[in-house]
């Protein structure tokens, strides 16, 4: 871990600041709604049109299930959940320092997720898991809902 000897630019500052805000969000939402808080339009739209999950149903569930501490829930609910908690626990730390620090921070995590195979990697990953959800959904012994019965 290295420190860029240049000052974070205006411009790289806001989009630090908008990051932040996109990795703080899910953390700060799992934590409300661990504690009893209810979080309104927590419902997945694809899911909601189509009656089919999307890839990243479960993972609103997956997120509180770590936040009250409960890792074997939140597996059930979706494999990648605790694996991106910490993730977006990460980069919320790391981007908490870059901010205080004014300087672009070098780690090896930063490159690796960075990169285009390791992005490729995850979302093959991710639909191959959502195929196998979908697979054990379609054999599950509840009538699967008709499509017919949504907008």
């Amino acid at each position: 871990m290295s420190n860029s000897a240049a000052r974070l630019s205006i411009s790289a500052r806001r989009v630090r600041w908008g990051w932040l805000g996109f990795t703080v969000t899910p953390l700060a939402i799992a934590y409300c709604q661990s504690w009893g808080y209810s979080v309104p339009l927590l419902t997945c739209p694809i899911r909601h049109l189509t009656g089919v999950p999307c890839p990243t149903c479960g993972m609103t569930r997956s997120f509180i299930a770590v936040a009250q501490g409960d890792l074997h829930q939140a597996v059930i609910y979706h494999l990648f959940g605790p694996i991106l908690f910490v993730g977006f626990g990460i980069a919320t730390i790391h981007i908490i320092l870059e901010l205080l620090t004014m300087r672009q921070i070098k780690t090896f995590y930063v490159s690796v997720v960075c990169s285009r195979r390791f992005l490729l990697l995850f979302l093959i990953v991710l639909l191959t898991y959502h195929a196998y959800r979908l697979f054990q959904l379609a054999n599950a012994e509840e009538r699967y809902p008709d499509f017919s019965d949504f907008p």
